[in-house]
């Protein structure tokens, strides 16, 4: 132990790439052994048994940097990445971080589900959950036939007067920080979206009683079931009525005029909340139909929990209100400031 923290030491495997067949691509695999309430130690275990155990590797043994070491000298190889939308997030920034010491510039990587949401999972065709029934033999063979696409990435800087993120900032799906100084802005990247307001308080609820007990959130629909009552809670007690009024927001140097809203989200894929289609479908109203590899991010509207039910259940969309390529959001009260 140093300073009362429990330290551990692993050998780590020397690769010799020479020794490979010409054109390989191992596969690295990294596991979230806590996702899925259990499904994750079983994948875990079943993908060391099919495979070489040195390409197999827990997250929560050193997190995703012992298998990208391991990796560094393999010229082409690809990531088979286990866990929710959270998990995703954190093994793509990492790899943003080692990429320099790789020499496989631009792995590709794969998704096996076994979060809450999963929404990238269900953009990048992976499905919206592991159910279990899917042998791993036969997700190995999925993952050699899969086609490589593209999905942009965004760069998010909070600039406030006293360097604090607020609370009602939503660091759900995919999103991970980092802060140099003590005056710097904080840094995020950006993979699904993210959002301000009743929708990013329902998220930060949910967070923090997950926080609080682990244990007692070991299935989807549970966790569905912890939105669900967050949000009615939320509509019982009420929520600020001024939100359009606190804040500014441009896309691409264009100053939007806000309706009445309660908060917003912005995205950068097509599903929100475990599936929703929070953008809607292709309509004549001079927007491009939402996608996460167009260079673009969608600004869409929440004008309550209800509304926010509404949308969960498909009767209604956000509203649209912009698209575009730069965002820039002000808190006219406190005057934090957001960018992408």
């Amino acid at each position: 132990t140093v300073d009362s923290r429990h330290l551990f030491v692993r050998v780590l495997p020397n690769i010799h790439p020479e020794l490979f067949p010409p054109n390989s691509q191992p596969l690295l695999v990294l596991v979230n052994s806590k996702s899925g309430g259990g499904q994750g130690a079983d994948m875990l275990a079943a993908f060391q048994r099919l495979l070489n155990p040195h390409q197999v590797y827990s997250l929560t043994e050193g997190g995703p940097l012992p298998g990208f070491y391991a990796f560094r000298l393999i010229p082409d190889f690809r990531v088979l990445i286990c866990g929710g939308d959270g998990t995703v997030g954190w093994v793509l920034s990492c790899l943003d971080d080692v990429l320099q010491e790789l020499k496989c510039k631009m792995p590709s990587s794969a998704i096996l589900p076994l979060g809450t949401g999963n929404d990238l999972s269900r953009v990048l065709q992976w499905g919206g959950g592991y159910s279990g029934g899917e042998s791993p033999v036969s997700l190995l063979m999925a993952i050699d036939q899969a086609q490589e696409g593209f999905l942009d990435r965004w760069c998010v800087m909070f600039d406030s007067p006293d360097m604090t993120v607020p609370d009602t900032l939503s660091n759900d799906s995919g999103i991970s920080s980092t802060s140099g100084r003590e005056d710097d802005p904080s840094i995020f990247t950006m993979n699904n979206y993210f959002g301000i307001g009743i929708g990013a308080e329902l998220c930060l609820d949910f967070h923090l009683q997950r926080e609080e007990a682990p244990d007692k959130f070991h299935s989807r629909l549970h966790n569905k079931g912890v939105y669900f009552r967050a949000g009615l809670k939320k509509m019982v007690k009420g929520y600020s009525k001024t939100f359009s009024h606190e804040v500014e927001i441009e896309i691409d140097g264009k100053k939007l005029d806000l309706p009445t809203l309660e908060g917003i989200v912005i995205l950068n894929i097509s599903s929100w909340g475990a599936g929703t289609d929070a953008w809607g479908p292709d309509k004549d109203d001079g927007y491009a139909p939402a996608c996460h590899c167009d260079g673009l991010v969608e600004v869409v509207g929440l004008q309550g929990v209800m509304h926010l039910g509404q949308i969960q259940s498909g009767i209604r969309t956000g509203i649209r209100l912009a698209q575009g390529a730069q965002v820039r959001i002000v808190n006219l009260l406190s005057q934090n400031k957001l960018y992408l």
